[in-house]
């Protein structure tokens, strides 16, 4: 009876599981821890977590001191997504489930995090920080142009660097509205700068006292792993507040809202998401894929890639996807054609291809990776052997000029057989016939 109870709880525990998946807007669930340096701060963000809620996200607030959380039940991650918005607790690093360690740990298992911070960050949250490639400076961003409200560290920015697959600039009409500090992002290729200052904006201590004129500062950043999770650090709290969401600036609602709305699509996975739905080869006017070809052979590849997109897999659309024919190094590099196909939730890219004239184990490769779209990896390994004996072609082109070389030296000899025996052969039964009459 116990086993039976216990079975029937894990059976309600994976539909309940299921089900959050498949109901989520997000490609990889519903489900976010939010941890907060206190729980009052949670009534500043509220446009923030409605907007999270209309998305059919799951929050759940702690304390990022509370000792009671966990990341893991049984192995099994108990959130998809952690919203950072604890930058001033310290004690993180000697937390049971929050340090450095686990939080790099839930990245690597596929979780994303949404981290916010400020001047008077910890130590702990810029050794995160710095574990992604990003490092967080210490002091406020001035700018004496693009300023609000005559507070010149309340700053007001358009300039949205990141691609369009992570932001799209253009549906953000209005300025962004900044206050905090900046940050440093490197130069991984891992690693993208998403929301910069103009270029007349500074680092300092305080309002009189610049200690550093930089020019343009990164004010958010993000890093995509290579197994695809996504980590974005942004040096302003206060860009998620209510307060900054409801500001006006040039007589205009802030363009924090849409902004925020689509930096958090974008981190948890709603949008800018590839999959390799299937790929396959085959030789021309054939269907039947081999695990093995002949040297030259004409052959047919393709691949099928789905795009998540407005809560859907929708046929992705690209010129710029390429095939790699590699055998250490690539032989044959060459990009694939998009073709239609007549149904299906999967854009089809192909490639009409003559093998190299090399025999070997070789890898069909797609490796496909852009700045904000999920990476995606098609892999196949065929062999590729030579001609058997009675597979050449019984006349070679290149040989030509020797087949004439060899005609030509028959026909002369002919011709000079046929011109020496009609000349010395005539001679020679003239003779005899003389010699026989006397």
């Amino acid at each position: 009876m116990r086993g039976l109870y216990s079975l029937t709880a894990l059976v309600v525990s994976c539909v309940t599981l299921l089900s959050s998946v498949v109901e989520a807007k997000s490609s990889t669930g519903n489900r976010v821890l939010v941890l907060l340096d206190s729980l009052a701060e949670k009534e500043s963000y509220n446009q923030f977590w409605h907007q999270l809620q209309d998305r059919q996200f799951e929050l759940v607030f702690k304390k990022a001191d509370d000792s009671s959380i966990a990341l893991l039940y049984f192995g099994e991650s108990l959130y998809n997504h952690i919203i950072h918005f604890a930058p001033k607790t310290d004690k993180l690093s000697q937390h049971k489930a929050l340090s450095n360690v686990q939080l790099v740990d839930f990245v690597k298992n596929g979780g994303n995090i949404l981290a916010a911070t400020g001047v008077d960050a910890s130590d702990n949250v810029r050794a995160l920080a710095a574990e992604f490639d990003i490092e967080l400076d210490t002091e406020t961003v001035f700018d004496h142009t693009n300023f609000d409200n005559e507070d010149h560290s309340l700053i007001t920015t358009n300039e949205i660097i990141a691609p369009t697959t992570i932001i799209d600039a253009k549906s953000i009409e209005a300025p962004v509205l900044y206050t905090g500090t900046g940050l440093s992002v490197g130069k991984l290729p891992l690693s993208t700068a998403i929301l910069t200052t103009g270029p007349d904006s500074f680092l300092a201590d305080s309002y009189n006292k610049r200690t550093n004129a930089v020019g343009s500062i990164t004010l958010v950043g993000s890093m995509q792993t290579r197994n695809n999770a996504r980590v974005t650090f942004v040096g302003s709290l206060d860009l998620f507040s209510d307060k900054l969401i409801d500001a006006s600036v040039k007589e205009s609602k802030s363009g924090n809202q849409e902004f925020i709305a689509q930096l958090s699509q974008w981190t948890f996975q709603e949008k800018s998401v590839l999959k390799v739905v299937g790929h396959s080869h085959h030789k021309q006017n054939d269907t039947e894929q081999l695990d093995w070809y002949r040297v030259k052979d004409d052959i047919v590849y393709d691949v099928d890639i789905a795009e998540y997109k407005n809560d859907q897999w929708v046929p992705y659309k690209a010129n710029d996807v390429q095939l790699e024919v590699i055998m250490l190094d690539p032989y044959i590099r060459t990009t694939l054609k998009q073709v239609p196909v007549q149904s299906g939730s999967f854009g089809r890219f192909e490639a009409n291809l003559r093998l190299p004239d090399r025999y070997g184990v070789f890898t069909f490769k797609v490796n496909y990776k852009r700045s904000g779209l999920t990476y995606i990896l098609a892999e196949d390994q065929v062999s590729i052997r030579p001609l058997r004996h009675n597979e050449y072609p019984r006349f070679l082109t290149a040989a030509y000029p020797y087949y004439a070389s060899t005609g030509s030296m028959i026909v002369g000899f002919l011709v000079f057989s046929a011109i020496w025996l009609s000349t010395w052969g005539g001679k020679t039964s003239i003779r005899a016939t003389k010699a026989k009459a006397n």
